[in-house]
């Protein structure tokens, strides 16, 4: 069995309940990338988990990273400077993680670099851990608690655009919420009503297209 298959059946095999995050049943979408490294991309994603994770798997290591897509390079110089050296203050606090910047836009990134040679499941559950609790440090330590609310906003609204066109209920897309998500109910209920105000003049099958609620795969 490959790396690619070990880790993809390590993330795929859980249930909602689970104590560890790699014992969720996280959805996932695999593809090679398209820069002659022979790298593959496993993109990983779980309601209750604001960010999507992505697991490039090379020969020799695996890289995971979280990509929370908040764009600095339009901030102001002097609070570019304050982001950027807080992101250096980052990398000699935190264990075996590093931050970054990544793309056209200078997003963010936290990132956990693990040796393939060495790899296990407990490992692999210890870094994935890692890596979401520092991606949450991250952005409050960065300030820019309000973009991640109005990213974690956008995305729940993207999976109830989602759902609903394809047929389900409001009521099962508010108990998805609730028991996959995460939400109480009364929050859920707001998020279902916003997504259904904001659609119905474009037809109430018809999904939000909303970019910062894509994956935004850092080595895609």
């Amino acid at each position: 069995m490959t790396w690619i298959e070990t880790i993809s059946d390590w993330l795929k095999q859980g249930s909602d309940g689970a104590d560890k995050l790699l014992d969720y049943p996280w959805d996932i979408d695999v593809r090679s990338l398209e820069d002659n490294s022979e790298r593959t991309l496993i993109s990983a994603s779980h309601p209750k988990i604001p960010f999507n994770v992505e697991i490039v798997v090379g020969k020799h290591f695996a890289n995971l990273v979280i990509n929370p897509i908040i764009p600095t390079d339009a901030q102001d110089p002097t609070e570019r400077m304050r982001i950027y050296k807080k992101l250096l203050h980052l990398n000699t606090e935190l264990n075996m993680m590093k931050a970054g910047l990544v793309g056209y836009d200078d997003n963010p990134v936290i990132q956990v670099d693990l040796d393939l040679e060495y790899l296990n499941k407990l490992e692999f559950n210890n870094a994935l851990t890692l890596l979401v609790v520092g991606a949450h440090n991250m952005i409050t330590i960065l300030g820019l608690t309000d973009e991640m609310e109005a990213f974690i906003l956008n995305r729940f609204k993207a999976i109830v655009a989602t759902k609903l066109s394809e047929g389900n209920t409001k009521e099962s897309i508010i108990d998805f919420l609730v028991n996959r998500g995460g939400l109480d109910k009364e929050s859920a209920k707001n998020v279902v009503d916003m997504t259904l105000r904001e659609i119905s003049p474009k037809g109430d099958g018809e999904k939000i297209h909303d970019e910062d609620a894509g994956p935004g795969p850092m080595y895609g």
